[in-house]
């Protein structure tokens, strides 16, 4: 996962804790809590899905994540 890259003109950065369970993807000096929600057990292959309140949507990686809140700006603002 990058850590930094410009997506459609806009600087992202995103920050991972130690247990890689939550980041925090900055954009443009805006900050968006995301956390890993797990359903099912890692012996299932189970479903590994990031969520974003303030995007009000999940996805699989932050990065599509941001990819995403980007996208979503530059729709509505």
């Amino acid at each position: 996962m990058r850590e930094k890259f410009k997506y459609m003109g806009r600087d992202v950065k995103i920050s991972m804790n130690k247990n890689e369970t939550e980041a925090t993807i900055t954009i443009e000096k805006k900050h968006f809590k995301t956390r890993l929600h797990t359903e099912g057990k890692p012996e299932d292959n189970y479903i590994k899905l990031w969520m974003c309140p303030e995007a009000y949507t999940m996805t699989e990686t932050p990065e599509a994540m941001a990819k995403h809140i980007v996208q979503y700006w530059y729709q509505f603002t």
